[in-house]
């Protein structure tokens, strides 16, 4: 072969070489970014594993306690078997989250016993006018200028008793303890002082003789105005089947008016998978407290509690979140599995144009140890 062949020759197979090199170096790239969406794909997975969820605790009705995924609903709203009472603070305001109805309850009465009535379906059967028709409002109540009240400037206790708290409390004018927190009202002074023993009498009242004032809510409900009560035809539910719903609603006056107020929560957000995926975000960014009704007698009312604090006392805990675990798994084998297929065909590839690359060299070391002999035994003889 002549120099110029020879030389030719080294020239296709350099530019040959240098095409393999650049389809070796695009396959290296694209095996690391194979290796990228390898640890993407394992960070998602441990993602999946590490979600967690916050369950709140119901008693079945053998008494032992469950646990159930944690939404407004299910922690806020009314129910007879969850163990303790939960409420939903904002972090931004401090009011409470409530629902629409409670806000507007709420700020339609401005007595927790009426909110509580109200709220169980006793709105607006609160008590009888002068004409002894229905349709008494709470607020206006009985004995009113005994606490200072003004009708024309509107100043002073408004509220003394419903009707119906004063019919009961009529009733029970033997009981000396009542009579005596009663009378601790009139010897109050001053409107701080008056009003806490107005609190202590109405409190005391219902602690006692809740059923026979609902039964005078009945009588009021049903629009019957009489000597003779025992006629009254009342209906099927009693004083049991509300009461622990009554209560609960009490306590849920108190707490929005130790939050300064409420602020409403959209419905589509109280359950459901946006409800769980509302609730979770806002405890997880804390955009929201929970706080729990404490029952202790010293230690009544409500107090902030949060997942990290809480105690079984607190019937709260945080769970792993599988609900996406399985479905993540199966993605995940299924997407390593593709990219080990295209690790693989990358890898046979490359083997490929490593052997090329070495058949390459080996001939362009060959061709340059001829030119190199022939160089030598040309120009040798001028030596």
């Amino acid at each position: 072969m002549g120099m110029a062949a020879s030389q030719a020759r080294l020239l296709s197979l350099t530019s040959r070489l240098h095409d393999v090199e650049l389809k070796a170096q695009n396959l290296e790239s694209q095996k690391i970014a194979l290796a990228t969406q390898k640890d993407e794909l394992y960070q998602n997975y441990c993602d999946a594993w590490d979600a967690t969820k916050i369950q709140v605790a119901f008693r079945n009705d053998d008494a032992s306690v469950k646990y159930v995924d944690a939404n407004f609903s299910t922690l806020c709203g009314y129910s007879e078997t969850r163990v303790k009472q939960y409420a939903l603070i904002d972090s931004k305001t401090g009011n409470m989250i409530v629902p629409e109805e409670v806000a507007e309850k709420y700020e339609s009465y401005s007595d927790k016993y009426a909110f509580a009535y109200a709220m169980i379906g006793f709105e607006g059967n609160f008590g009888w006018n002068g004409n002894g028709n229905q349709g008494c409002e709470v607020g206006i109540g009985t004995a009113q200028q005994d606490y200072g009240y003004d009708s024309e400037s509107g100043t002073g206790h408004s509220l003394y008793m419903t009707d119906s708290e004063q019919r009961v409390y009529d009733s029970h004018t033997d009981d000396s303890e009542l009579v005596e927190a009663f009378d601790a009202i009139e010897e109050a002074e001053g409107d701080s002082a008056k009003q806490t023993a107005l609190d202590e009498f109405r409190s005391l009242l219902y602690e006692k003789y809740s059923s026979e004032i609902y039964d005078q809510m009945n009588i009021n409900k049903s629009g019957v105005m009489g000597e003779d009560d025992g006629d009254i035809d009342f209906p099927d539910c009693t004083w049991n089947d509300f009461e622990a719903e009554f209560n609960y609603y009490v306590q849920l006056y108190e707490g929005i008016e130790e939050a300064g107020g409420c602020t409403t929560i959209d419905e589509q957000y109280q359950s459901g998978e946006a409800g769980n995926e509302w609730f979770q975000n806002m405890v997880e960014a804390g955009l929201v407290t929970i706080q729990v009704y404490n029952t202790d007698g010293a230690n009544k009312g409500w107090v902030d509690t949060s997942i990290t604090t809480s105690t079984n006392e607190n019937y709260l805990q945080e769970v792993q979140d599988d609900t996406d675990l399985k479905k993540a798994e199966a993605e995940y084998e299924y997407e390593l599995d593709k990219i080990n297929q295209k690790d693989s065909k990358f890898d046979t590839e490359l083997s490929k144009l490593e052997t090329e690359r070495t058949s390459i060299t080996t001939e362009m070391d060959a061709l340059k140890q001829v030119r190199d002999d022939n160089i030598e035994r040309t120009f040798g003889i001028f030596s």
